[in-house]
């Protein structure tokens, strides 16, 4: 018959779990023991913190959506982003550009930004590389200076004619006869000046771009983001000296406190009498199988079965499981030794605890 599953907690999990508390132990006293040297060295040692004086940054990203010509193919007038398109469906691309700026402190900052697009044509050559042969850079949106203390978010929607870039490509191939590649890179420059004065500093000049390059004169079209998602910079930083270091001796010592505790509980433990740890090893088998052990004050009389020494507690218990019986529990010398009896038919299955069986 198949064993069922086990109902009662097993003695080497019960060991296993021992074993992973000392082992945690000792490694919380590695630990803050290692923690109490650290601190109480910076306290010892760390006379200067360099800080930041002014941070910022930006966060820059680009959408767009296609929108189509008229036609008999499509269910909708615009296509999503990512995705590849036939070049004679499209009819303009529309896109938003967006510049999140915030920074750690207020100062102030003016900014101004354009948007160009610049056809950059290249052509294979001789050498077998690619060369550029020709570039033409038209200005779509220039703003005007802005104002701002800490912070300040552009969202500027543009709409690019593809079918007008497209053709221009077209036309310089046709009028010099060269196959050209043909990429319109669709520039977003901002540049602003951050006033650091009131900190007593120079001020910063930052200028940035997002790019975004559509492919003009192939047969099928598509964009590519060409530009990092973030912009920061800790501006300045400053040295600042600091006065009071209590903080890291008071850490420091906490932790020797911990680590000096840990150790003397495990020298306890380690220095029991051998009757300790029977009653500990006794009291925590019992705990855990008491609804499978009878305890009784007179000793079982086995003389007419046959004894059957068992060499462990788990396989007194499998023992007992199997055969839906009770363990018995008898102290033969009080703090000192008892023995667990299973009694099946004419066999009595016996085995015995005393303070070496530790768990």
């Amino acid at each position: 018959m198949a064993q069922t599953e086990r109902k009662y907690r097993s003695i080497s999990k019960m060991r296993n779990t021992t074993k992973k508390i000392n082992n945690i132990s000792n490694l919380i006293v590695v630990i803050t023991a290692t923690l109490a040297i650290v601190f109480i060295a910076l306290g010892a040692f760390t006379k200067n913190n360099i800080e930041p004086v002014y941070s910022y940054l930006a966060n820059k990203s680009s959408n767009y959506e296609v929108l189509l010509k008229p036609n008999d193919f499509y269910d909708t007038e615009t296509l999503p982003a990512d995705r590849y398109y036939a070049s004679k469906s499209v009819d303009k691309y529309i896109i938003n550009f967006i510049y999140d700026f915030s920074a750690s402190k207020k100062a102030n900052l003016d900014y101004n930004y354009t948007i160009t697009a610049e056809i950059v044509g290249t052509a294979l050559l001789n050498d077998n590389q690619d060369r550029e042969v020709w570039n033409k850079t038209i200005q779509i949106l220039k703003n005007n200076a802005n104002v701002y203390k800490d912070n300040f978010y552009i969202n500027e929607q543009i709409n690019i004619d593809y079918d007008y870039y497209n053709n221009l490509a077209r036309l310089y191939e046709e009028t010099y006869g060269i196959s050209i590649k043909s990429i319109l890179k669709v520039y977003f420059n901002i540049s602003y000046n951050i006033n650091l004065k009131s900190l007593k500093f120079e001020d910063k000049v930052v200028n940035d771009c997002i790019e975004l390059d559509i492919d003009l004169n192939n047969t099928v079209t598509s964009a590519n983001k060409n530009y990092d998602e973030l912009t920061s910079e800790d501006i300045m930083t400053e040295i600042q000296n600091i006065k009071n270091n209590t903080i890291f001796y008071i850490l420091g010592g906490i932790f020797v406190v911990i680590s000096i505790t840990i150790i003397i509980i495990k020298i306890k433990q380690n220095n029991k009498t051998p009757e300790q740890k029977y009653t500990h090893n006794i009291n925590k088998i019992l705990k855990y199988y008491k609804e499978l052990i009878i305890t009784v004050t007179n000793e079982p009389n086995v003389g007419d079965l046959k004894v059957m020494n068992i060499n462990s507690l788990d396989d007194l218990i499998d023992v007992a499981e199997q055969n839906n019986s009770n363990i018995i529990h008898y102290e033969v010398i009080k703090n000192q030794k008892s023995n667990l009896y299973v009694i099946v038919n004419n066999y009595v299955y016996v085995y015995i605890i005393t303070s070496e069986d530790l768990i």
